[in-house]
């Protein structure tokens, strides 16, 4: 997901002191364009609650990274989903939740991740910006997965 990302590896399984002995699965940076710093959490769990979710936006704290992605082979619960949207809304941090089907996506065809993460950056930027909720994103887009 790294190099599909065009993005640069810089630490994997970080758990020690710097991260309050919190674990992160990926730590990794964009120097194309504009910098910006990833943190990645990876689980292999049929459904994904929002305590991940708040969990990983909290060790931002200590990573710094400005774009949190959590990859799940399951799917995300409701709650997770909306407690995304909101910190992606309120504050400086980018949540990406890829779940099951978009790592399938991407399995059949790395060339979609593209598809993808520009979908979840379209809606971020279309409830930042305008204050669209993901239902009037849907009905405004001319993409309406």
């Amino acid at each position: 997901m790294v190099r599909l990302c065009s993005l640069r590896f810089t630490e994997w399984r970080k758990r020690d002191i710097e991260t309050g002995k919190g674990e992160v699965d990926v730590l990794a940076a964009s120097d194309t364009f504009v910098y910006s710093k990833w943190q990645i959490q990876c689980k292999n769990t049929s459904k994904v609650d929002v305590d991940v979710v708040a969990k990983e936006t909290g060790m931002t704290f200590v990573t710094n990274a400005d774009i949190i992605m959590i990859v799940t082979t399951g799917t995300f619960t409701n709650d997770a989903r909306i407690y995304a949207d909101r910190v992606s809304t309120v504050s400086r941090y980018y949540i990406i939740l890829l779940d099951g089907g978009d790592i399938a996506s991407i399995r059949e065809d790395k060339t979609s991740v593209t598809h993808i993460l520009d979908k979840h950056a379209k809606r971020t930027f279309a409830r930042k910006e305008y204050g669209l909720t993901n239902i009037e994103f849907a009905e405004f887009s001319d993409d309406p997965t």
